[in-house]
């Protein structure tokens, strides 16, 4: 059984500093390659570092979750602002932060999402930056709009929502709305949303459940699968079928205009359920193996 080390550290992003846990494989020859995790929307590292981290890491592979500017323990404002480009900034910085470190090769690093960052894996391959040869997507949002409209109907009520704070957030006193909530409007409106959500809260004291109103506009205009058509790096997609939060129906219509080597592993399962053992430590093995296969291939 390969030992690991983790520790927490921050690394340079954008002017601010984020807060990452680096799994480190303790071997002589070191680590085969490296992984850059981002969580999902609003989410923060340690609802589920600790559960992929160290099975990457056993597998010989070193790993970097951290925490985008102004989530979780992260530096930056406005808190809990959710822009989609600078996430995807924030994935590069990761990146080359771990390209540098000195405990990977560099040409031999993967990037990881789920969710609405598995929709950051594809904007991540589609414009591949140095080192990145591959990527792992976990029941990704791809089109922000057309997931909005199978909640609503329409774009409309979304927009008003996103006007409400449009004073506040144009003078630089952000107003917020609830990620999930029962009692009134929220962003995401699944059951198994809410069911989720409201657990993670109790779990870490480091997550919000709450993103300003202008992350909303950001959101919708955020739509990777459009460019599908220039994937060309090995990505793995873990879908769900019983998925009411990111329709898997979206995911499979942009995978198929993906060119390049694409796996799909599907599980008869809600979108959350992924998440939760024994389901989360079979899929994370599945990911190694992969993960390993292909920088090797």
């Amino acid at each position: 059984m390969v030992e690991v080390r983790r520790r927490e550290l921050w690394f340079p992003c954008s002017g601010v500093d984020c807060h990452g846990i680096l799994y480190e494989p303790v071997v002589q020859e070191g680590a085969e390659a490296g992984l850059v995790m981002g969580m999902g929307f609003g989410m923060v590292k340690e609802a589920h570092a600790d559960d992929y981290g160290p099975v990457f890491a056993r597998h010989g592979i070193a790993v970097l979750a951290f925490d985008y500017r102004r989530f979780g323990r992260s530096k930056g404002g406005p808190r809990q602002a959710l822009y989609p480009e600078d996430q995807v900034a924030d994935y590069r910085c990761a990146v080359s932060f771990l390209r540098e470190h000195g405990i990977v090769d560099p040409e031999k690093i993967c990037v990881w999402g789920t969710s609405f960052s598995g929709g950051h894996v594809l904007t991540l391959l589609a414009f591949p930056q140095p080192g990145v040869v591959c990527g792992v997507a976990q029941v990704p949002n791809v089109y922000s709009y057309r997931t909005a409209l199978k909640y609503f109907g329409s774009l409309e009520p979304v927009m008003v929502l996103a006007e409400q704070g449009r004073r506040e957030c144009c003078r630089g006193e952000p107003a917020y709305i609830p990620i999930v909530s029962k009692d009134g409007p929220a962003v995401i409106l699944t059951e198994e949303a809410y069911e989720y959500y409201t657990e993670v809260a109790g779990k870490t004291p480091w997550f919000e459940n709450r993103v300003t109103l202008d992350s909303l506009d950001r959101v919708l205009a955020y739509n990777p699968g459009d460019y599908a058509h220039l994937i060309r790096k090995p990505l793995l997609v873990v879908l769900a079928e019983r998925d009411k939060t990111t329709p898997p129906e979206i995911a499979r219509e942009v995978i198929s205009r993906i060119p390049g080597p694409v796996t799909v592993k599907t599980y008869d399962v809600g979108h959350f359920d992924i998440y939760r053992p024994p389901l989360i430590g079979e899929i994370a093995e599945l990911e190694a193996e992969w993960i390993l296969e292909t920088v090797k291939g």
